[in-house]
């Protein structure tokens, strides 16, 4: 039966644990929103879980027919950066649409003051 290196368990463990903490830290200074650390949150305890007990790798690593452990925590990390990159993309679509709202709603008040402005020099 295939085992999980210690080593990879090691950097595993550090790693989730240290991303958590990052986390947390930039939470704490405003720079990361809870709804968008959630995900963040979601992978670093799955790398937890995935250090901890290694068994978890080997059954879904099994399952998904990836041949070595570390493989499959590779394809767990591709498959993260998806998401946030589907997460992300989802962000700025509903931002480009505000900002173009905003814009349109920017434009007809200047409209509306250049012709109060002209009926106003025009008395």
């Amino acid at each position: 039966m295939k085992k999980m290196v210690l080593s990879l368990r090691i950097v595993l463990l550090l790693g989730s644990v240290g991303l958590f903490a990052f986390i947390l830290y930039l939470i704490k200074k405003g720079k990361l929103e809870i709804k968008y650390s959630i995900i963040w949150m979601a992978f670093s305890a799955a790398m937890l879980l995935f250090a901890i007990f290694p068994y978890f790798v080997l059954i879904l690593g099994d399952i998904a027919g990836v041949i070595d452990p570390v493989n499959f925590i590779f394809l767990s990390q591709i498959v993260f950066i998806l998401l946030i990159l589907l997460s992300v993309s989802a962000v700025i679509s509903g931002f480009s649409q505000k900002i173009k709202k905003l814009a349109q709603a920017n434009a007809f008040l200047e409209r509306r003051v250049r012709e109060l402005e002209e009926s106003i020099n025009n008395k």
